[in-house]
């Protein structure tokens, strides 16, 4: 679970995301009764880049869902998301040396169960691991 922690780590750091979710970043799934806005975050896929003699990085696929009671309050955070990772180059987010962070895809969703709004963002991650 490295990268995800790094992940948070660095995502606890950028002012303008938590002046709205604050400290609320949660792996895989809301909690029950969450606070919103917030967000979550799942690793899609880790395919290994690979040298002779050892592995020499990861091509992380993470997808980032920002939740909230709004529409507007979700594109909000999720716009602090791709403010605070996309095109993010030659990096350290806590012990992992990231090359380049892209965003690949977005898309909206809601449930209605619940009445949330989500935005959700693949982020492509070329980083390397301690």
């Amino acid at each position: 679970m490295v990268i995800e922690q790094a992940l948070i780590t660095y995502l606890l750091t950028q002012t303008g995301l938590t002046a709205s979710v604050s400290n609320r970043i949660h792996l895989l799934k809301l909690p029950q009764d969450p606070v919103l806005p917030a967000i979550v975050i799942q690793k899609i896929s880790s395919p290994r880049l690979h040298g002779f003699t050892a592995d020499i990085g990861a091509t992380t696929r993470m997808q980032l869902t920002s939740w909230a009671t709004t529409y507007t309050s979700a594109s909000a955070v999720f716009e602090q998301l791709r403010a605070s990772l996309q095109n993010y180059l030659n990096g350290t987010m806590s012990t992992l040396t990231v090359s380049a962070v892209i965003l690949d895809d977005e898309n909206d969703t809601y449930e209605d169960e619940t009445q949330r709004f989500g935005k959700i963002a693949d982020f492509i991650f070329w980083h390397t691991e301690a």
